[in-house]
């Protein structure tokens, strides 16, 4: 095996490309298979052999690669916590974008422990929120030895400092009993949900033989749970399912019910969950991880394979961006709502937006009070369409309210309201249902250079940080070039004592001298 054919190997195999399409891709550059003379037994053991070497050092080129990266990026952020031998407990880490990112949409965090993706069989504990584009964003990665409380508790302690302490609005997570109560812990004000993805799945599981003996009981199970619009109305469907299909002593779906006020979308309709709540978030980022990293990744490689996913993420957003802004979709109506959607959302957002408009020529309206209270009334007797919901309106205010909560729960109005104001004359959007997070301009501040937003006014925890950051390298600079001449040594040593006798006289708090001023008697 050449020296060539075992780099092009390490190369694809860092793209997470198996053996056997690796043998395959150099028996085509040299030929055909008759002209390579090892086999794809041979690939795999070059590469477990590369993976051997990195485990005596693996922790520590892992932690150096860190700090080269808090070099370049000055925002990047890392922490370990280490046992009483001095070995790794946990690992976190964050870019300085991703960081960036989540004080513009870090409102809903979905937290997930379910990946074991590397040789030590440590979870991998990944923190997603949702973007402008409706697409993942990660906000920190984790290694877990274990899942105890108190490893929660450091993990989530070690985020929230990443975060800027900006507490999330809502998180989704799993079941998992230590787990809530560190989020109880560390987020007290923070609305926590389960993952409905998770439940079901389990459900699948536990209630496979009734699905095949009843095949009509997981249509009614799943229209229950997403097509009850208060708890009333889930608690009267759920009793009615329980009775027509004779399941009262069905222990699986007796534990479903007794948590249902931590899962049930019911139970959240008035909370924003920016479209978080479904399976889609978990589903797609396993997918995703699958695709990139396996059980047999050494904590470096692993590392550098999710350091290239995310980038791949980041370019979908870019992609996102230029589309949003170069291109124009077309319009379903000649509304004025629907062309101040367009100039404003993302091209993802409007789509929806022009979905839930087409859905608002449905059903008849009544009004129930003159210009302050309107029923939106369907026909249908299907069920995924409720037979009816109130809007409420402030008409000089530009207020609409539906009882069904779509605007509260997932940051776009409704079709119902939309139906009203199309009915009632409104023409414009009113601006107070734009939400910024939705915007073609909502990652503007994420892009700002650290040197802009380092100027900005107020004392926060994260303008310090970008102070810091935009100072470091200025100041690396100096001490470099200063230490190779004893005259430029003087000169800086001189003005630094200068500058920092001029910047503690002008600071808005007092500041102890970490360092003695020499000039200053």
């Amino acid at each position: 095996m050449s020296n060539i054919d075992k780099q092009t190997i390490r190369d694809l195999s860092d793209q997470n490309i198996a053996p056997s399409k690796i043998l395959s891709y150099l028996s085509t550059q040299h030929g055909g298979k008759d002209k390579v003379s090892y086999n794809s037994k041979d690939v795999s053991n070059l590469i477990a052999m590369d993976n051997r070497k990195i485990l005596g050092w693996d922790i520590e080129t892992t932690l150096m690669h860190f700090q080269r990266k808090k070099d370049e990026d000055p925002e990047f952020f890392y922490a370990l916590e280490a046992d009483e031998d001095g070995c790794m407990k946990h690992l976190f880490w964050a870019e300085g974008r991703s960081r960036r990112a989540y004080l513009e949409f870090g409102d809903v965090i979905v937290f997930d422990t379910t990946y074991n993706t590397n040789m030590y069989s440590m979870p991998l504990a990944p923190f997603i929120g949702v973007n402008h584009h409706r697409q993942s964003i990660f906000f920190g990665m984790a290694l877990l030895r274990s899942e105890s409380t108190n490893n929660f508790c450091w993990l989530f302690e070690t985020w929230l400092r990443a975060m800027y302490s900006k507490h999330p609005v809502a998180i989704i997570t799993d079941q998992d009993p230590a787990m809530r109560i560190a989020i109880k812990t560390v987020f007290p004000n923070t609305i926590h949900r389960c993952c409905k993805w998770h439940i079901m799945r389990k459900a699948k599981e536990n209630l496979s033989t009734l699905y095949r003996l009843k095949p009509m009981f997981q249509t009614e199970l799943e229209l229950v749970i997403n097509c009850s619009k208060t708890l009333a109305d889930f608690e009267s469907s759920w009793a009615a399912m329980i009775e027509k299909f004779n399941l009262k002593d069905n222990n699986h779906l007796n534990l479903m019910y007794d948590k249902r006020s931590e899962w049930v979308p019911a139970y959240f309709r008035g909370i924003f969950f920016a479209e978080m709540s479904t399976n889609q978030r978990s589903e797609s980022s396993n997918a995703l991880l699958k695709l990139w990293v396996n059980s047999h990744t050494s904590i470096y490689k692993f590392v550098l394979k999710i350091e290239g996913m995310i980038e791949t993420i980041w370019q979908h957003e870019v992609d996102e961006d230029i589309k949003s802004i170069n291109e124009t979709p077309s319009l379903w109506s000649r509304y004025q709502l629907e062309f101040d959607a367009r100039e404003v959302y993302t091209r993802k957002v409007f789509k929806e937006f022009k979905e839930l408009l087409k859905d608002s020529t449905l059903g008849i309206v009544i009004e129930k009070d003159r210009d302050a209270l309107y029923e939106v009334r369907y026909c249908s007797s299907n069920r995924k369409w409720p037979e009816s919901h109130l809007v409420s309106v402030e008409k000089s205010s530009g207020i609409f309210s539906c009882d069904c909560n779509g605007f509260e729960f997932e940051g776009l109005l409704c079709s119902h309201a939309l139906k009203v104001m199309c009915n009632i004359g409104i023409e414009k959007l009113p601006s107070q249902y734009i939400l910024k997070r939705w915007c073609k301009n909502a990652n503007a501040e994420v892009k700002r250079p650290i040197n802009d937003r380092s100027r900005d006014t107020g004392n926060s925890q994260a303008l310090q940080t970008f102070r810091i950051a935009a100072f470091r390298p200025k100041f690396n600079h100096i001490v470099e070039l200063a230490s190779k001449d004893v005259r430029a040594f003087k000169l800086a040593d001189k003005n630094i004592d200068e500058l920092f006798i001029s910047v503690v006289a002008n600071s808005v708090r007092k500041v102890e001298p970490t360092f003695r001023v020499t000039n200053n008697k």
